[in-house]
């Protein structure tokens, strides 16, 4: 598996904000989008992911044309994993249900597993608007695996957790590409964490 952009371009208020910038990302690695306040990483990401469209070039996820001149894949067919930096919950149903919605893996020791590791077990009736700001960004992560996608994008996922918690998440994550062998894009600003994660590759933006 593999994710390709190839000659990404946008521009905003007659700003080139991207410019040509193409990649590749295999199965089991870590792409890190460096680059200033402002400079377009959660924009790329929202390319990716699908909620907007670059104004020139490709994204090719496992050789499907997500997003190109003349094709457009909508989000919900992309089967991308994505941990916004808000954290995205539903308001409206417990943390259950919110880890469950989309999931396509039907094995219960599995998310038994994930949820004891991420120390949700006794937040799952819970509503969102009960949690912390940590809380939503590990039930947030949890939902996204539950998918089993092809990709996974982390925008931010240690901005609201403790270091304890911080080291936590990054040893699932590691184990959970190098296992599913999907590749992970993430934007963060913890130096220290991004440089343990596996097969690890720099984009630079700006």
């Amino acid at each position: 598996m593999s994710i390709v952009v190839k000659n990404i371009s946008y521009s905003l208020k007659n700003n080139l904000l991207i410019k040509d910038l193409s990649f590749e990302i295999k199965n089991s690695g870590f792409g890190v989008i460096e680059g200033e306040s402002g400079i377009g990483k959660t924009t790329l990401l929202n390319f990716i992911a699908g909620l907007k469209k670059p104004h020139a070039g490709e994204i090719i996820l496992n050789n499907k044309i997500l997003s190109s001149d003349n094709e457009f894949v909508l989000p919900e067919d992309r089967n991308i994993g994505y941990v916004f930096q808000d954290f995205a919950l539903f308001p409206h149903i417990n943390v259950k249900k919110n880890i469950l919605f989309a999931s396509k893996n039907k094995d219960s020791d599995f998310y038994s597993k994930i949820t004891e590791i991420l120390k949700l077990e006794s937040h799952l009736k819970k509503m969102p608007h009960e949690l912390s700001g940590g809380l939503m960004q590990r039930v947030a992560i949890c939902r996204a695996l539950m998918m089993e996608p092809s990709l996974l994008i982390l925008d931010e996922p240690f901005s609201n957790l403790d270091h304890d918690n911080s080291v936590n998440v990054k040893n699932i994550l590691n184990q959970y590409i190098l296992e599913k062998k999907i590749p992970c894009l993430i934007v963060s600003h913890d130096a220290s964490l991004l440089n343990e994660f596996n097969t690890l590759e720099r984009i630079k933006l700006g």
